[in-house]
């Protein structure tokens, strides 16, 4: 059932949101006689908020930029994960600047549907956060999101250090958590300031980008008028 679901969810949140509540019913009904675990899945579908509903239509109408953002967010991640055991040959910097760059496509195309701002904002902190998360991944790739996801900054994943093994504990005593290895904490923390600073880069560099498209617009304009 769980494909069938997949399915259904992707025709119903590829729809424009004004369409999803009666879509939604009428499909739950269609679907009662011949699969009524299926006709209760759908019932209980969520209608997506506006930021995510954006997603959705996008993944919809174009789905080439958003996967090209997983496989950047993919990358971004292995190049974390290398960074964090030292792995010599991983440009962080690089995969940063891929997956920023990536971002801001999907972002302008965003800007093209004439979301408020504050709508646009959770639609590009979704998009970062599902884009690197990989149990969130596919939900992005297929168009099937149904709320706003934030992440308090853009950063190296402290999940990506890995722990040491359990020991069992003693039955007298409760289980405590094992410390952090010292050089991984060196390390994630020396990751950390090389995301952060690639990222000031990155923006630097997308602010001037936008900047000289806007006197190039200008430019142009000016010898359209002319001629």
């Amino acid at each position: 059932m769980a494909d069938a679901l997949v399915r259904e969810t992707q025709k119903l949140y590829g729809l424009p949101l004004s369409k999803f509540t009666a879509a939604r019913n009428a499909r739950a009904k269609e679907l009662k006689q011949e699969d009524p675990k299926l006709a209760a899945a759908v019932a209980g579908l969520p209608k997506p908020s506006l930021a995510a509903a954006a997603l959705n239509e996008l993944v919809s109408e174009d789905p080439s930029e958003v996967r090209a953002l997983v496989q950047s967010g993919k990358r971004l991640r292995q190049a974390q994960e290398a960074a964090v055991m030292g792995k010599k040959g991983a440009d962080l910097n690089a995969a940063v600047r891929e997956h920023r760059v990536s971002l801001e496509r999907l972002q302008r195309d965003l800007r093209r549907r004439k979301l408020s701002g504050a709508t646009l904002e959770k639609a590009v902190q979704t998009l970062r956060v599902t884009s690197v998360d990989p149990e969130l991944q596919p939900r992005l790739e297929r168009g099937i999101l149904h709320e706003d996801l934030t992440a308090a900054g853009f950063g190296l994943d402290p999940g990506l250090v890995p722990a040491r093994p359990k020991q069992p504990a003693p039955v007298a005593k409760p289980a405590t958590k094992p410390k952090l290895d010292p050089k991984l904490r060196a390390k994630l923390k020396a990751a950390e300031a090389e995301v952060a600073d690639a990222e000031k880069r990155a923006e630097r560099a997308l602010r001037e980008l936008e900047r000289a498209r806007e006197v190039a617009e200008r430019a142009r304009l000016a010898v359209h008028k002319a001629q």
